[in-house]
């Protein structure tokens, strides 16, 4: 299923795989207890039915025990979503590193989706920049910082693990990139939804993105 429509200053192409709901905490590092709503390793034989979708521009599949995303033209988005598990409160974290591409590439987590238009958006990218805003559907987006925003917290590079971090408590969401506070915000659009995993490009054609470790707890 492709859509299209701008994100911030660039043209969105949304690709997205379908992910079905696997509770159980096999193989995430740390993914126990009776507060874990959903969890995943990316281990073959241990996961939920992922279905894959993509192009030339763009493909999801699960490699080396992670899900991959991969892009190979500029200015696109493709991400990979959990379309039959909704989450109202809820803290979200996952591993996620740039693997090959520009590090200006983008990657983060979508949360509380209406639908595939309708969403907000945690993004980091290699070069240590991040965003915070909410597509509004065919009226734009909202962004909850001016800019793309440096922070110390994220770790540059390819090659590099970042670990993401949502918490969503009512209207108050606060991110974290590895264990740090990078924003805080309040906003009533969107009190619940799904979750999906993303990747983007800006100038440069080619991107890999990698997850892994992915838990959603109770708060």
């Amino acid at each position: 299923m492709f859509r299209k429509f701008s994100l911030s200053i660039f043209s969105l192409c949304l690709v997205f795989g379908l992910l079905a709901a696997c509770a159980d905490a096999t193989g995430v590092p740390g993914a126990s207890g009776a507060d874990v709503i959903f969890s995943d390793a990316f281990v073959p034989g241990q996961m939920g039915n992922w279905v894959m979708e993509g192009d030339n521009a763009g493909r999801t599949a699960v490699i080396n025990e992670q899900l991959v995303i991969e892009l190979d033209d500029n200015s696109i988005m493709q991400f990979s979503t959990l379309p039959d598990q909704t989450f109202d409160n809820f803290i979200l974290e996952v591993d996620a590193q740039l693997l090959e591409g520009d590090l200006g590439s983008s990657y983060g987590v979508l949360f509380r989706m209406q639908d595939t238009t309708r969403f907000y958006r945690f993004e980091i990218t290699g070069d240590g920049l991040f965003m915070v805003e909410r597509r509004d559907g065919e009226s734009g987006w909202t962004r909850f910082v001016e800019r793309w925003t440096e922070s110390a917290a994220i770790t540059q590079g390819l090659g590099s693990i970042n670990r993401l971090r949502v918490e969503a408590l009512g209207q108050n969401i606060s991110l974290y990139v590895n264990d740090q506070l990078v924003h805080q915000f309040s906003d009533t659009a969107y009190s619940s939804g799904t979750i999906a995993l993303d990747a983007g490009t800006f100038v440069q054609p080619m991107a890999q993105v990698a997850f892994d470790n992915l838990v959603v707890r109770r708060p």
